[in-house]
């Protein structure tokens, strides 16, 4: 294991509670700001993390090759939810609608988290992978939005910076599964519609390498009585079993060095830490 660095980190946090860290569970990092007193954030927090949970723990994640058109159509529909709530919710400055109290104040509530497989490779499907990741950014980025401290609004620059995240991954799937080009993809009112879906044929779009698969090596598989353990949970609580993935140990040193080699002043010790980096058995985390 690398040694302690000498700064917090604000990486995807590994969820390494008995058995599911064993798995690669992951959890978004809130960096400390584990509570909102803003009711939308709040919701829109749980049910994007709670719609994706659903979609990584369907049997597309555990191939290579490209998912079932129902994961690509749910995907979509949870952005195009997630869009038009930040636009229903969203106040410009100069917005004079919407409810302003006096005299009360909400009580903070603590963030919900949905701990999803997402390190050493639990995640077989890399676009899959790729769509989880920025799924994860915007809810660290939404834990950590100054607006958590307004109650019952959400500016338009809140909005602007998580409509962002929602559209790169409808930009990125459009364009790698509905050959869609980049103009199109990234306009602002973009949208898959149901002729794109009746038409999806990733064998188009794809190579013949990425359109065979190799049998998934065996690893057990959480049912649903095992994933309401963790189907919404407080982060506080999930932050007791929080840790950083471990790198291999020349990743983590900043000390200059740019190859994996000891320095020949290090002798035997410099040897054994760069070969005792930890390199992950697929599916399995460290020591598992």
């Amino acid at each position: 294991m690398p040694e302690q660095a000498m700064f917090e980190s604000d990486e995807i946090l590994w969820f390494n509670a008995p058995k599911w860290g064993e798995a690669g569970y992951a959890i978004p990092n809130p960096a400390g700001k584990t509570f909102t007193n803003n009711a939308l954030i709040f919701q829109l927090h749980a049910s994007v993390g709670r719609n994706m949970f659903e979609l990584t723990h369907r049997d597309d994640v555990k191939f290579t090759v490209p998912p079932h058109v129902q994961w690509l159509f749910d995907l979509h529909q949870l952005i195009i939810s997630g869009r038009k709530f930040l636009a229903d919710n969203a106040r410009a400055d100069n917005d004079t609608r919407g409810l302003v109290t006096d005299h009360v104040k909400p009580t903070p509530r603590e963030f919900l988290v949905y701990p999803v497989p997402y390190f050493a490779e639990r995640i077989r499907q890399p676009h899959i992978r790729q769509y989880l990741e920025i799924t994860l950014y915007m809810l660290s980025e939404m834990m950590q939005h100054s607006e958590n401290e307004h109650g019952n609004v959400v500016t338009t620059r809140f909005a602007g910076k998580m409509g962002q995240y929602l559209q790169e991954i409808l930009a990125q799937m459009s364009m790698r599964f509905f050959n869609k080009t980049r103009d199109q993809a990234y306009a602002p009112d973009f949208t898959l519609v149901e002729d794109d879906f009746r038409a999806y044929d990733p064998s188009k779009v794809m190579t013949s390498v990425e359109m065979t698969e190799e049998r998934p090596p065996l690893q057990w598989w959480p049912t649903e009585n095992d994933l309401s353990q963790i189907r919404g949970i407080s982060i506080a609580n999930a932050l007791t079993f929080a840790e950083r993935w471990p790198a291999p140990t020349f990743n983590s040193r900043a000390d200059g060095h740019v190859t994996s080699r000891p320095q020949p002043s290090g002798g035997a010790a410099a040897q054994n830490e760069v070969s005792g980096a930890f390199i992950a058995p697929a599916g399995q985390a460290p020591g598992a």
